[in-house]
């Protein structure tokens, strides 16, 4: 399934709701953005699955009108997609109507689109492409590769030619488990890549195989999952790894 991006509630002072928010989410807002383009204020909301205001500045705006007809409270759902466009031409393909020919900039760098609601059940739906993403490459696991991408982090390998970082010939058990994402170092062959996930499956840290990656890459993180559980976890892994890599 398509991950759920953000939920949006229209208000019309996002002060007035943030204590609120902040309560139910356990977070505090992040600093807020105006959308020039849509005429609205921006706050966020939590982790993974965010709660987003979203303020009219100005009387003529959409989300204003929205608020004359209907009031404060649940404006959209977004779903997370690897490609906006790609999305767009998928869901037009399927008979729905996008409201805009192509992907409009949205809160945090995202490019996004909307779905006519008369489509969705009444449902204002979005769809968003994250500013941050992450081409990634396995050694032999497409449906893994695939998995990931449904993240909508991750690009195909491509589009954004990834690297593979081996250490050296695999071990025939884990053939599928030495993943990072992109960086220019090793795109210009150096081995002082910055701190990236490397993930094994089936060996230890203290494995020779183990050992000769964290000698090439120091700075490497590595995470040993036992093949039985890759495809449940490795996409959530990674996530968090860039996470915890974006807030340093």
């Amino acid at each position: 399934m398509i991950p759920l991006d953000h939920i949006g509630i229209a208000t019309h002072n996002g002060e007035a709701v943030d204590d609120l928010l902040k309560r139910l989410s356990h977070s505090t807002a992040s600093v807020h953005e105006d959308i020039d383009s849509q005429e609205v204020r921006v706050r966020l909301y939590g982790k993974d699955t965010k709660l987003e205001t979203i303020q009219p500045l100005s009387a003529d705006s959409t989300v204003a009108r929205h608020l004359s007809k209907r009031g404060e409270g649940l404006h959209h759902i977004a779903f997370r997609v690897a490609s906006a466009q790609a999305e767009l031409d998928r869901m037009r393909e399927s008979g729905f109507q996008p409201l805009t020919e192509k992907p409009v900039p949205g809160a945090g760098g995202k490019q996004i689109f909307f779905l006519h609601p008369r489509d969705t059940c009444g449902i204002l739906v979005e769809f968003c492409q994250p500013a941050k993403q992450y081409a990634v490459q396995f050694e032999a696991c497409d449906q893994l590769e695939q998995q990931l991408q449904l993240t909508g982090h991750c690009m195909a390998s491509d589009t954004y030619p990834a690297h593979r970082v081996t250490g050296g010939p695999l071990p025939k058990r884990g053939q599928s488990l030495v993943v990072h994402n992109v960086s220019t170092q090793l795109a210009r062959e150096k081995h002082n890549a910055p701190a990236v996930p490397v993930l094994i499956s089936d060996i230890t840290p203290a494995s020779a195989h183990a050992q000769a990656l964290h000698t090439q890459w120091p700075k490497a993180r590595l995470v040993i999952l036992p093949e039985s559980v890759q495809h449940n976890l490795l996409p959530a892994v990674l996530l968090d790894f860039w996470a915890s890599v974006e807030n340093e």
